[in-house]
This record gives C-alpha cells, structure tokens and sequence, in this order.
C-alpha cells in the first residue's frame, strides 16, 4: 500500500453493522480498502478490495451499509468516527 499521511482525508463508502463495525475507504489515490475496528483502523493494517466486491458482496450479501454521499474524514480520525457515529459512544 502507498503511504497515506495520517492527517490526509480519506472517504468512507460504506460499513458493517455490529459491534466491530468495518469501514470501506477510499484512498486519495482512489483505492479501495477495508479497515477494522480491532487494528483501531490503523491504515497500515487495511486490506485492498475492488469496487465489484464492495456493491455485490458487502452491500449486496452482508449488509453493510452504503454511504451517499461518503464520508470524508483524516485518516487518523477512522477510530473517532466509529465510535461517535457507528457505535454511539462519547
């Protein structure tokens, strides 16, 4: 993976519902990846997926939950957003 400064925006296209809530990011490079809650949406520990991947199998098999329009956020504040917007913590 390309390195992506921490403070650089990042958007969210989509996430799981639950308790460990994945996000789907787009790189400012365009690229696709998921990022988790357990790695504290630490960039470096994202794994790459294709647009297909996101609109048959997450949205359309597992119920992840598409965002229009997409979320932009640095990508230090991953694990803020989860917790305020997804999980409803403080």
């Amino acid at each position: 993976m390309e390195s992506t400064p921490a403070q650089e925006n990042v958007r969210i296209l989509a996430h799981s519902p639950g308790k460990y809530p994945i996000l789907v990011i787009e790189l400012p490079s365009g690229e696709l990846r998921t990022a988790y809650l357990e790695t504290g949406y630490d960039l470096r520990y994202t794994k790459p997926v294709e647009r297909g991947w996101l609109e048959d199998n997450a949205i359309g098999r597992h119920s992840f939950v598409a965002l229009d329009p997409p979320v932009e956020k640095p990508a230090n504040s991953l694990a803020d957003y989860a917790r305020s917007e997804l999980l409803r913590e403080p």
